[in-house]
């Protein structure tokens, strides 16, 4: 087991465990390549609506259908392709790849991320109707065409902030998160866990977009105290051990994804468009779609979905393969 405090030097493994890193980077590349390519072909800037969608210009040649291809299937191949070269970083680590060392763990967290993703999009659709917080324009109108994308995108979605957070706790630049150890009165949990109760009942019983505030926190506070009653990995169990590195290494995935996510959704064609007329005026002042303040939402969303995961992983012991120690996120 390592602590918090225990340093690690990198190492430098085989060339051929950086395959993923370039297989990453060559999509990426790709991805924005081609997207360009349909903005300038089209002569075209972001689309906000579907009708601005639907008034594209068709395109013409093989370049002009592979580049639009590409930005209406933007967010799922450049997701996918963000895995890949996370991945292949991580491989060059001296802890090396999560996917390679426990691949049940990962593969299990990709497919939970998938349901994870619909927790909250039913939330923001079923919930919040008819005022979403969001909504997705230029999507395939046949589900069949799109499913594929809704599984590449919504899979990528969670491995990669925690691999994100991964890299960062890797690299050390949590190690001075760190307090004395402290036992937390057994009051203060179950005040935690009934506050996540009431934080999750608001946009059930309101139904209003303002409800985004506690949305984005409020699996935090209900389900991390369940994960510490039960013995799991858990923010409070961190903190009783003085232990603040990974609880902000998940937070700074999410917020490092948010800021990658929202400049490749700008200029693609199937993408998200927000409605957030609680935030006033503040709404107008943005980074590419989305309202500045709502960037904040970022960093809870990444500790919340390793909070959710780590509840998932109950039934799956014996088939996915545990944290090594509280240094790891995946």
């Amino acid at each position: 087991m390592h602590s918090p405090a225990t340093p690690f030097t990198p190492d430098v493994p085989p060339r051929s465990q950086s395959i993923t890193l370039w297989i990453g980077a060559a999509i990426l590349i790709l991805c924005e390549t081609l997207l360009f390519t349909d903005v300038f072909l089209s002569n075209r800037g972001a689309i906000h609506t579907n009708d601005a969608f639907a008034a594209l210009p068709h395109p013409h040649g093989p370049l002009a259908h592979a580049a639009r291809w590409m930005a209406t299937n933007m967010t799922a191949i450049v997701w996918t392709g963000l895995l890949f070269l996370l991945e292949g970083i991580l491989a060059r680590m001296a802890r090396g790849s999560p996917a390679r060392r426990r691949p049940h763990h990962f593969w299990m967290l990709w497919i939970a991320s998938i349901f994870i993703w619909c927790v909250f999009d039913w939330i923001n659709f079923w919930i919040f109707t008819p005022h979403h917080a969001w909504q997705y324009i230029g999507i395939p109108e046949r589900f069949a065409d799109r499913l594929w994308g809704y599984i590449l995108a919504f899979g990528a979605v969670v491995p990669a902030m925690l691999m994100i957070g991964q890299i960062y706790l890797n690299l050390g630049w949590f190690d001075w998160a760190r307090a004395s150890p402290r036992r937390l009165p057994s009051s203060l949990k179950v005040a935690v866990f009934f506050t996540g109760i009431g934080m999750l009942a608001w946009p059930m019983v309101s139904r209003d977009p303002v409800t985004n505030y506690t949305l984005w926190t409020s699996l935090v506070f209900l389900l991390d105290p369940i994960n510490f009653a039960l013995g799991r990995p858990s923010i409070l169990r961190d903190l009783e051990s003085g232990w603040h590195g990974r609880a902000l290494a998940a937070c700074a995935g999410g917020l490092t994804c948010g800021f990658l996510w929202e400049f490749w959704n700008y200029w693609a064609l199937a993408k998200w468009v927000y409605d957030l007329p609680f935030l006033g005026v503040t709404q107008h002042y943005k980074y590419f779609e989305m309202p500045l303040v709502g960037l904040l939402g970022f960093i809870p969303f990444g500790l919340e979905c390793w909070v959710m995961w780590q509840m998932m992983r109950i039934p799956l012991d014996g088939l996915v393969e545990p944290l090594p120690d509280h240094r790891y996120l995946l």
